[in-house]
């Protein structure tokens, strides 16, 4: 769970050392969370030359790389650098949960040089649910990589999922709102229709040229398949409740009358 008060403690800010510092036109922050296709979004980032935006504080850095550096000050570095495109762009993706960690000792925007922000949502929240539940389960969550566990329908998981990608949207959605800072809104749905057109208002939004390749592709394919589907229909059958705000851990409250 998110808790919203981490984002009003006050952190330190990290000086860049110059030779780094002096690599960097701008930075492109993309918040999201998890399984709104922002792997895809961040191997087309890649390809056109906008900065590599993978989960630089933490999340599968961790995961994939045992030396990783767990502090944050660390991983700013590494965003700086591994992050950074030939361009001169460096890009990070961020969930609303790694962030509200890293807000615990790190004034993260202050510490960014030039950072724009793209928010990236996913319009089918229940379908991002689903897919996030089947990816922890099978610990498959690129197409390149190879499932480890069959997927197996699981209600409760589901719906804990639903409510923590909620719980981040509106984690993210606060933090902008309340900070009156302007960022490019961008959905999934969006980027698998127009790829090209998404990535050129990424551009326009950093003031840089994107590097067009002949063949645009992010090197992932669609994980959604009829298991999917199904889940979908079964999830409904047992959890739609159209007349009430009920739910399986919270009710809302004073709402209505």
């Amino acid at each position: 769970m998110i808790a919203m008060h981490l984002f009003r403690r006050r952190a330190t800010t990290v000086e860049i050392p110059p030779d780094i510092l002096s690599g960097i036109r701008v930075g492109i922050l993309v918040c999201t969370s998890p399984r709104s296709g922002s792997n895809h979004l961040a191997g087309l980032m890649a390809s056109a030359g906008l900065g590599y935006p993978l989960e630089w504080f933490g999340g599968r850095r961790l995961l994939e790389r045992p030396d990783y550096p767990r502090d944050p000050r660390a991983q700013l570095l590494r965003a700086l650098t591994e992050g950074r495109s030939s361009s001169g762009v460096y890009a990070v993706k961020l969930f609303a949960s790694q962030y509200a960690r890293v807000a615990k000792t790190l004034n993260l925007p202050a510490s960014l040089p030039n950072p724009r922000y793209v928010r990236l949502t996913r319009t089918d929240l229940l379908g991002q649910a689903i897919s996030w539940t089947r990816a922890r389960q099978t610990r498959r969550f690129r197409s390149i990589e190879v499932s480890h566990t069959p997927p197996r329908y699981d209600g409760g998981a589901i719906a804990q999922s639903l409510e923590r990608i909620l719980m981040e949207n509106l984690a993210w959605d606060g933090w902008f709102a309340k900070n009156g800072l302007p960022c490019l809104s961008l959905t999934y749905e969006q980027i698998q229709q127009d790829p090209r057109a998404s990535l050129e208002q990424i551009a326009r939004l950093a003031d840089v040229e994107p590097v067009w390749e002949a063949d645009l592709k992010s090197g992932l394919e669609i994980q959604r398949d009829t298991i999917n589907d199904e889940w979908r229909k079964r999830f409904l059958s047992e959890y739609a409740d159209a007349p009430s705000f009920r739910h399986h851990r919270y009710r809302i409250r004073g709402f209505l009358r």
